[in-house]
């Protein structure tokens, strides 16, 4: 049964994995779910590393997504089921602080998203009781496409659907950003939470980080969105990524020095940012720059697409890549193969990476009529240059996350 209390906006239609209830039942013998929740994963068309300094950002919600089935639970008790690891763990809310299973033992990885939602949740004074649940999902973990936000919002969304207390879409987004930036120790941004919540079915979603204004900007149907996965994986914990958000946040120390308005790279021009090269290390200045520029490439992409230039809108993308490979410092060997190999295909418009950088996925903008040759040579392509196989296919643009009904 759907809980009374949630409305419209937070209520899904997909197709519900069969899967899904198979391992449920599997999982805990004899009961049945009480909410299921499906939240999208996200591609970042325009707008990388602008995120966590109040910048605009360009993405799409895409049709691959994570499902999850909850019961109520015992009174304190957290049961996870990690479907596609085929892993299960146990956590007291008595004990979220410490990060430690019910025998006391270090949490998985991947059990610390759920643990860090009900963390942030208890620390709104909201009333959390145990549940029983299971999750899957065809987001491909570590490749830029959010799987993370999305685990988080099918977790908060289940919580609240269980528990009958409401919060807001935009609440519920930063309940998911706390989780990764206070639980899980992430310096990230709000894009990939706020865009899974707040996404409409064939549109892209156009966000202000800052004041979360955000517009919906109706796709073109002459395109396609491709991801271009590499194959290759990072952890955002343990990389350089919060080294380099790091630059950009000494940057905004030394400027706001002489000028106290200056709160994030946000406020920052790339005039203004000049005339502080000469104090900033070379990595502060290219990181910053990167961030500057890139706001204005995401203001110009968002005009683009509301004329429906793709070509105009694919070469932003491009700028994009060369920027923050080059500048932001966050590409790869493999990333820059696969954006060879997609942009030299004759139909593709532009391409990029989506997410924090280092491994991952590119993603490319390709001309609707040469979608299937595009993935047939981009893969061929990758595949002589970079000596191993890619894994592409077609997305696209899908509503936000909600409670399934059927």
């Amino acid at each position: 049964m759907i809980n009374p209390k949630i409305k419209p906006d937070m209520v899904s239609n997909g197709g519900l994995p069969r899967s899904l209830l198979t391992r449920f039942h599997r999982a805990y013998p004899g009961h049945t779910p009480d909410v299921v929740v499906r939240a999208p994963g996200r591609v970042n068309l325009l707008g990388g590393h602008v995120d966590i300094q109040d910048g605009y950002v360009i993405n799409i919600t895409i049709n691959r997504e994570i499902w999850l089935a909850a019961a109520y639970g015992a009174a304190e008790l957290v049961q996870l089921h990690a479907a596609d690891l085929d892993e299960s763990a146990a956590l007291s809310l008595r004990r979220l602080d410490e990060r430690a299973d019910i025998m006391g033992g270090e949490l998985p990885r991947w059990a610390r998203y759920p643990a860090g939602v009900a963390w942030a949740l208890q620390r709104r004074g909201l009333a959390l009781n145990g549940m029983d649940a299971v999750f899957l999902g065809d987001v491909l973990m570590g490749a830029g496409l959010s799987s993370s936000a999305a685990v988080e919002e099918v977790f908060a969304i289940a919580w609240q659907a269980l528990e009958g207390w409401r919060l807001d879409s935009q609440e519920l987004a930063f309940v998911g950003r706390e989780a990764e930036r206070e639980y899980m120790g992430l310096g990230t941004g709000i894009q990939d939470q706020f865009t899974c919540l707040h996404a409409r079915r064939d549109h892209a979603l156009w966000l202000d980080c800052r004041t979360l204004e955000h517009r919906h900007l109706a796709f073109p149907d002459s395109v396609r969105v491709v991801v271009c996965d590499t194959n290759t994986r990072r952890e955002l914990v343990g990389t350089r990524y919060n080294g380099r958000a790091e630059d950009g946040h000494a940057t905004v120390r030394t400027i706001s020095l002489i000028d106290p308005e200056v709160k994030a790279l946000r406020d920052v021009s790339y005039e203004r940012l000049l005339e502080f090269e000469a104090v900033l290390t070379e990595s502060q200045f290219r990181r910053s720059r990167h961030v500057v520029t890139e706001n204005a490439r995401v203001q110009e992409g968002a005009q683009a697409l509301a004329l429906g230039d793709v070509a105009a809108f694919g070469e932003l993308m491009n700028r994009s890549y060369w920027s923050a490979r080059n500048d932001y410092g966050s590409s790869s060997p493999a990333l820059d193969a696969m954006w060879q190999a997609a942009t030299e295909h004759p139909g593709c418009y532009g391409a990029r990476y989506s997410g924090g950088g280092e491994a991952g996925a590119v993603v490319a903008l390709v001309d609707a009529n040469a979608l299937a040759d595009f993935i047939d040579q981009t893969g061929a392509r990758y595949y002589e240059m970079a000596g191993r196989s890619g894994n592409l296919f077609a997305v696209e643009a899908v509503d936000s996350a909600g409670v399934f009904t059927s």
